[in-house]
This record gives structure tokens, C-alpha cells and sequence, in this order.
């Protein structure tokens, strides 16, 4: 579960502010009429990560012939007592939309994964320095996950008349991998009287199916498109999802929009597997890190501790549902010029257990008829160094663009605590 902490894959892919800058390219919100008769919407991805509670560099002191040294007490001097890590990626394999009149329609597949995992600071330091800090006192392990793996099959449908335009998505949905914490009650006690530690736990965690990590295999929980079994499309695990938007022009150089989006969950049904502890479990003369330090640090082989400290019941069948993250976006443009644009967004994502948000300030620039260029300043929770550009290129009806709200982190990744991307190919007649 820590290597999840440790991932450096950039990350946030369906709120990547510098292209709602860009007045939708790549990523129309609901609502919407283009001016575009036909578009085309060809393989495109995105991917983005947020950390709150570390970068990749404040973990690691120096590495000198191979051996890395790790600055465990400086990181944990950054951390909150609940960090999350958000991680989640898109790839949309097609999709197209035409505008009949002042009405907007389309359809479309994209294959999603949403991970979310809330960690506490004492999880980190017991995995890392064992529970010798923590005698005499109860050391909280409670990690929270809500990871989906997912197809996403839509059809849309906007309107306008006059100034206002407003529309939707439905979407069905249709479960590959899942894995959600339910309850996650897990305090380690530490006496001062010969190592006596107490656990006390009420955990339980949903899989469909059964996880690589929890096999004893050394991987993670963070899920992505090569886990997917394209073998198996189309499973039992379904939902529906959707989405509602508005625009609305006011006068001829501004407009405001609003969007909500992906509000649905989905149902898992096939291979369905639960762990659940709920006990207090007693054991003397022990020291916990020597569980992680003896060897090498092992994920699977710290599972393997952990499951076995906590008598872990496993049960087969039944069903559990995952909320998707829902997300929103607020704003408004305002063109200077023919070919320059202003505009300002306040955007959030529901997660878990917790709602992140931030504001964007973008400029947009056309210099030339096939090139559109722009820039953004965005704060995402407690990161403030986030610049982003995005650009567009023309080639008759072919749009090439990419985007991101923090471009440093793309050439640097290990020292940012938020980033993402986005690229793809659209066809516009």
C-alpha cells in the first residue's frame, strides 16, 4: 500500500483547468453547442496525480552507488495527520458528436480509472521507522481506499436558444477492477512493558476481483489501463453515471458556464471478495519493524504481516457499490480581442471522504489562423506553483493539442505534489 504513497505517475486527468481555458478542446463540458459541424474525437489521454502529502524528492535524501538514503523524518514533518493521494487517468478511444441546428449530440467510449487513498501520517511512520515511537501510545493504520477501474459508454445531447444553452450526458458504466475500504478502523497500542502491542480494528475492504497485492504478489492498489483484461469487456459490474451543463452568452464578448459531472456509482457482482477484522488482538515481546526493516521493504511481504496480525476474515459473493468522484467547474470568458481571451474558473472534485478544489486564471492567444496557444495559473489544494499551457494546432480539419496545468512537474515530477496531462487528436469539419 505505501508504493501507492511513492507513485510518481503524473496525474489529475479529468480537470485539467488549461483546457477548460481553451474553451473545451479535447474535452467538451455538457451544455455546449460548438460552432463545428461534425467533430471527431480520436484516441486521447489523460493522466494526473495529487499528493498532499509529499513529493517523491522530499522522501529520498540522496542515492550514491545504487543505495538510497531516505529523509523519513524531514517528510514526516510535512505530513498532516490524514494525507490523500489521488491518482487517475483517461483514455478515450473514440468519439463523436454533430450539431443538427442549435442542437448538439454525441457518443462516445473512454476508459477510466479513479484512485483514492486517504493514508494517515502514523501508517507512514510505523512502515518506515516501526513502532518504537509510538510506546506507550496508539498508532492509527486506518488506510482508506476507493480505487475503480471502469468503461464508460455515453450519449449527449445540448441545446441552445438565444443566449442560453444547456444539455447532458447519460452514461452506462461497466466495472473492470474495484477496491473500496468500507469501515477502516485499525489502531495499533504499544505498551511500554515489553513490547506488548494491542490492535484493535474494524476494517473492511471490498475487491472485485481478488488483487494482485493481495495474493502476496509486490505490486499496488493504484489501478490502471494494464490491468484491464480486454478479454473481458463486458462484465456484470454495471451503473449509470451523468452529467448536466449550461452555458450562457452574455452580450458578444462574455459567457459563464457551470458543469457538474460523472454523478452515478456503480454496482460489482462478479468475483467479489471481503476482508473484514474486527477484533482486539493481543501479542507480547514483539517489535513491529522488524516486520518491514529485516529484509528490504516489501509491500506484498508487509500485506502478508498485517493480515495475519489481524486475523483477517475472508468471505466470497455478495455486492458493494463505489460512488463515482464527482466533479464541477464555474466560470466565465471574457474576449479582449479577436484573438485574445480572459477567463477565470472555480473547480472541485468530491472524493471519498473529501472534497478538493481550486481556481484557475487562463489567457488564451491566436496568433495565427491554425495556432492556439495558452496559459493558466491554478491553485489545487495546497499546491500554488502550478503554471500551465495548452496549444492547438490547425491542419486543415485535423486538431492536434495537448495541455497541462502544471508543465514543470511534466520535466520534473518528482519534486511536484500536483500534476497532469493531456493529448489527443480531433477531426473537426
Amino acid at each position: 500500500m505505501l508504493a501507492c504513497m511513492l507513485a510518481t505517475v503524473p496525474g489529475q486527468t479529468q480537470m485539467i483547468q488549461s483546457l477548460w481555458h481553451a474553451d473545451h478542446v479535447g474535452y467538451r463540458l455538457p451544455g455546449t453547442v460548438p460552432d463545428e459541424g461534425l467533430v471527431v474525437q480520436l484516441p486521447t489521454i489523460g493522466i494526473g496525480l495529487y499528493n498532499s502529502g509529499f513529493s517523491y524528492n522530499d522522501l529520498i535524501a540522496s542515492t550514491t552507488n545504487g543505495v538510497t538514503t531516505l529523509d523519513v523524518p524531514g517528510t514526516l514533518g510535512k505530513m498532516d495527520e490524514e494525507n490523500s493521494l489521488l491518482l487517475q487517468g483517461t483514455i478515450q478511444t473514440l468519439g463523436v458528436g454533430w450539431k443538427m441546428k442549435n442542437v448538439w449530440v454525441e457518443v462516445g467510449h473512454n476508459v477510466r480509472y479513479e484512485n483514492f487513498l486517504d493514508y494517515p501520517k502514523d501508517l507512514f511512520s510505523v512502515f518506515f521507522e516501526g513502532n518504537a515511537p509510538f510506546i506507550g501510545k496508539t498508532a492509527n493504520l486506518g488506510l482508506r481506499v476507493n480505487s475503480i477501474l471502469y468503461n464508460e459508454f455515453y450519449a449527449g445531447v445540448a441545446g441552445k436558444i438565444g443566449p442560453v444553452s444547456v444539455g447532458g450526458r447519460l452514461k452506462w458504466l461497466n466495472g473492470a477492477l474495484a477496491a473500496r475500504t468500507e469501515r477502516s478502523r485499525l489502531d495499533l497500542y504499544t505498551s511500554d512493558d515489553v513490547y506488548q502491542l494491542t490492535i484493535n480494528s474494524d476494517y473492511l475492504i471490498h475487491t472485485s476481483p481478488e488483487l494482485d497485492i493481495l495474493q502476496g504478489e509486490d505490486t499496488d492498489l493504484i489501478l490502471d489501463v494494464d490491468d484491464l483484461d480486454f478479454g473481458q469487456v463486458i462484465t456484470r459490474n454495471a451503473g449509470i453515471a451523468f452529467d448536466l451543463g449550461a452555458e450562457v452568452d452574455l452580450g458578444e464578448r462574455l459567457n459563464l458556464s457551470a458543469a457538474i459531472m460523472d454523478i452515478g456509482q456503480i454496482k460489482w457482482k462478479d468475483d467479489v471478495l471481503s476482508y473484514h477484522s474486527n477484533k482486539s488482538i493481543q501479542y507480547d515481546g514483539f517489535e513491529f519493524s522488524s516486520l518491514f526493516l529485516e529484509d528490504s521493504l516489501s509491500l506484498a511481504g508487509a500485506l502478508d504481516t498485517l493480515e495475519s496480525l489481524l486475523e483477517f476474515e475472508k468471505t466470497e459473493g455478495g455486492s458493494f457499490k463505489t460512488t463515482l468522484p464527482w466533479s464541477f467547474q464555474v466560470g466565465g470568458r471574457y474576449r479582449l480581442t479577436d484573438q485574445i481571451g480572459l477567463s477565470a474558473v472555480f473547480f472541485g472534485q468530491k472524493q471519498a471522504t473529501q472534497t478538493v478544489k481550486g481556481v484557475s486564471l487562463g489567457a488564451q492567444f491566436r496568433p495565427l489562423s491554425f495556432l492556439e496557444a495558452g496559459i493558466a495559473y491554478t491553485i489545487y489544494e495546497q499546491t500554488y506553483t502550478n503554471l500551465g499551457l495548452n496549444l492547438l494546432f490547425k491542419l486543415g480539419p485535423i486538431r492536434l493539442y495537448a495541455a497541462s496545468d502544471n508543465v514543470i512537474s511534466l520535466f520534473s515530477a518528482n519534486d511536484n505534489r500536483f500534476a497532469n496531462g493531456r493529448a489527443g487528436v480531433q477531426l473537426a469539419f
